[in-house]
Parts: C-alpha cells; sequence; structure tokens
C-alpha cells in the first residue's frame, strides 16, 4: 500500500511528468525489470486493463483487488463483466487509478506514456502488456501477469486449459478450410494478416481473405476489391438488426448486395467482446465463428 499518496490535481499531474523527464526519464524502477516479482504478493491490485481482468478475474481472490477498469464491467466490451459489476470501478486516468491507493497496478499496451510516468512518479509499480497478435503473446502476457501477482499455478492452468481447447478447435475445424472470410466496419476497413482477427479465422479452420491478398493488420478497402475477392461470408461487428440483413451504413456501398455471400445471407455478425477481446477467452472467439460456419456447411 502506498501511504501518504494525494492526488493532484490535472495541472499538477502535467507538472509531475515534466518534472519526472526532466530528471532523468531513463532512470528504471525495479518492477521496469524483466522477470521482475515483488518479493510479497500485491494485496491492492488495479486491473486497469480489460486484458487484466479477464486474465485474472477468476482465479485472483477478489480482496485482492482495490478497483477494475470500468470498461471491464461493461457487457458490451468485456466478457467478464457479470463478475465484475461488484467491484469498484475506476477510469484510466492517474488520478483515478492512484485513488484507491494501489500496490500494484496492470494496464495494456494502450496506456498513454504519461500515465506510466505518474504511477512512477508516485512510487507505485506498474505492469504493462504487450499488445498480443497471437496466442504466444497471449500466453506470455498471461505468464507476466501470474508472476507479479503470485498467481503462477492458477494461470499455468489456464493455459493448459486453453491449449486444451486450442487442440480441440483446430481439429475440428479441418473441414472448413474452404470458407474465406472477410471482416468490414462501416468505413470499409478490414483485418488482416498481424490482427487477432486473422488469429480468430486461423482458428477456427477457415481462412482470411485480407491476409490472403496482402492486407496487414488493419486497412481501408474499396468495393471494387471486395466485389473482386469474392468473400464466402462477411463478418460484422456487433449483433444483427431487427429482421436480419446487412446494417444501415451498408446503403452507402450499395456494391455490397452483389455479394453471392450478401444473397445468401451468410453474414456472421460476432459480439464485439469477441473480436476485441485480446485475452486467452480469444479461444472462445474462434469457437463462436467455428460454431457458426459449422451451422451454415459448405460456402
Amino acid at each position: 500500500m502506498i501511504e501518504g499518496v494525494s492526488i493532484p490535481t490535472p495541472f499538477l499531474l502535467a507538472a509531475l511528468v515534466t518534472a519526472v523527464c526532466l530528471t532523468g526519464c531513463k532512470r528504471q524502477h525495479a518492477w521496469q525489470q524483466a522477470g521482475w516479482r515483488p518479493a510479497q504478493p500485491a494485496q491492492s491490485i488495479v486491473a486497469g486493463s480489460v486484458l487484466a481482468v479477464e486474465s485474472l478475474l477468476e482465479v485472483m481472490p477478489r480482496e485482492r483487488l482495490a478497483a477494475v477498469h470500468s470498461i471491464a464491467a461493461d457487457e458490451r466490451y468485456s466478457l467478464v463483466a457479470h463478475l465484475a459489476r461488484g467491484l469498484k470501478q475506476v477510469g484510466a486516468t492517474p488520478e483515478q487509478l492512484l485513488s484507491v491507493r494501489p500496490d500494484l497496478v496492470l494496464v495494456d499496451a494502450y496506456t498513454q506514456a504519461e500515465t506510466l510516468a505518474v504511477l512512477s512518479a508516485a512510487n507505485v509499480p506498474v505492469i504493462r502488456t504487450l499488445d498480443p497478435q497471437s496466442f504466444a503473446d497471449i500466453e506470455a502476457n498471461l505468464r507476466t501477469l501470474g508472476r507479479v501477482t503470485h498467481l503462477e499455478e492458477a494461470v499455468a492452468e489456464i493455459i493448459a486449459v486453453t491449449q486444451k481447447k486450442l487442440t480441440r478447435l483446430r481439429a475440428a475445424g479441418k473441414p472448413l478450410s474452404e470458407w474465406r472470410l472477410l471482416s468490414l466496419d462501416g468505413a470499409m476497413h478490414t483485418l488482416g494478416k498481424g490482427s487477432l482477427f486473422d488469429v480468430i479465422v486461423k482458428t477456427a479452420g477457415a481462412r482470411n481473405l485480407a491476409t490472403e491478398n496482402g492486407v496487414g493488420a488493419f486497412r481501408k478497402l474499396d468495393i471494387e476489391e471486395v466485389l473482386a475477392w469474392r468473400p464466402d461470408a462477411i463478418v460484422l461487428l456487433g449483433s444483427p438488426p431487427e429482421g436480419g440483413g446487412l446494417p444501415k451504413w451498408a446503403d452507402q456501398c450499395p456494391g455490397l448486395s452483389l455479394l453471392t455471400c450478401i444473397k445468401k445471407g451468410r453474414v456472421l455478425y460476432v459480439p464485439r467482446r469477441l473480436l476485441t477481446t485480446t485475452s486467452h477467452r480469444l479461444v472462445d472467439s474462434a469457437e463462436y465463428v467455428q460454431r457458426r460456419l459449422m451451422q451454415w456447411g459448405k460456402p
């Protein structure tokens, strides 16, 4: 527990960040060293990312959690929202994170550098997970979280269970190798190589058309490309509109209606929390896609 930490105003926070950098941004704390493990288990932990909450909430004693990120309690974004709602919730600003006097803060790759600087200046250990691009990366994040929270054994069990699910899914998905999927959003963006969507599709047993056409993690398409690629199914984030069919934004892309997959109703809506998760629960996302493709049968 950090004693005597007052919560600065936004002006003082900015000044503090500047002072930290002026006095030596290169200074490293013990927790910034590879393989760091606190001598004693932290007892006032802030899980400041959905990733941290989804990774640890089912195995960490709730009394050790001082707070969780508020988004982790929102069922639109979190796969453990039902478990997180009973815990104290905070936002992502340094003031909010420090308000519960944590002795360990867990954040993700999208946390602002200023937030990390303020927490470090307050002498609060802060662990930042990496932005994963594969199940191997997800496993590495899990092991990091397990090590710094003294939950290595529980995390090892999570990894073992996940590996078993992956083996089963990959075997079950072999008959789905003909399916060519394409993700789209209202701005005609798609997800290709290096994205977790690519991992979901391949784990389910299907093919990601964007990857096969040289698209990186994220790119905007034009309707001519989509028509030329002739996907077997379009993957959209969210829930289908009442009565089924396509969302309203599709009216701005009239060429979509020319696709054979659209005429066949091969539009796969995936809940946001399944397409945006970066935890080991990505295996559930792959299972969701695989189950739907199996219901459809052949492309």
